[in-house]
């Protein structure tokens, strides 16, 4: 009789786990393919190519698939972010709030979409199709940590020495991801929320996540204003 309640309890409950979303069976699962990029491929085909290895989706052939792409990857990011949370009690999140962010590497390949107008006319920002550009330098090339603010402030400087833009890396609940914000001095432009940067816990971030507005355009060292929108993937190859 027990035999028989057991078989009759162990298939109900295979029936009714068939019936869950993947989310519910495994909630660190998602942690744990955000933080390398074979969990990325695994989790959206858009991020793999026809050998199933990782690829940035390219904007310049296909606009719309990456843009779903780019969003698909930003919610599954906000979800893992959501269980985490959920999961955690406060001196757990506290614990985890503790340790060290994402570090950034100094070499980044952007993937964008970005789009200007000056007022009166839309233009693309990149010459590509599209309005876009893939597997080009990311203008964060190259990143350098603020002195004194361990690896939580870095500053983008370019080829003449001068601090472009700022970024601020911030753990998350998500050992494998950090929020990112960015304040660019050359176009009055931020990192729009979300923006992250992916990347074993305590170890160098893979890939970021980002949707910049810009406000200003450099002329001969002015700024003048002007809008930008810019929807983005950086990664380090």
């Amino acid at each position: 009789m027990l035999q028989k309640l057991y078989a009759t309890g162990l298939t109900l409950l295979i029936l009714f786990s068939a019936c869950l979303p993947a989310t519910a069976l495994a909630s660190t699962n998602l942690e744990q393919q955000l933080s390398n990029k074979n969990g990325i491929a695994h989790l959206l085909p858009s991020f793999r190519d026809t050998k199933g290895r990782f690829k940035v989706p390219d904007p310049t052939e296909n606009a719309q698939a990456f843009l779903t792409a780019q969003q698909a990857l930003t919610i599954l990011i906000d979800q893992a972010e959501s269980q985490a949370l959920n999961r955690l009690n406060p001196t757990e999140l506290e614990k985890r709030l503790a340790t060290a962010p994402t570090r950034l590497p100094a070499r980044w390949k952007r993937a964008e979409i970005a789009v200007r107008t000056d007022g009166r006319t839309q233009s693309c920002a990149d010459d590509g199709p599209n309005c876009a550009a893939y597997g080009s330098d990311s203008f964060l090339n190259t990143l350098e940590p603020v002195e004194g603010l361990g690896e939580s402030f870095y500053r983008s400087v370019n080829a003449r020495g001068e601090a472009q833009a700022l970024v601020y890396v911030q753990p998350t609940a998500v050992p494998s991801v950090s929020r990112l914000l960015l304040a660019a001095a050359n176009s009055a432009g931020v990192w729009i929320p979300a923006a992250y940067a992916l990347g074993p816990a305590g170890g160098e971030a893979f890939m970021i996540v980002n949707n910049c507005l810009d406000l200003a355009q450099e002329t001969n060292g002015v700024l003048k204003p002007s809008a930008m929108l810019v929807a983005a993937l950086q990664w380090v190859d």
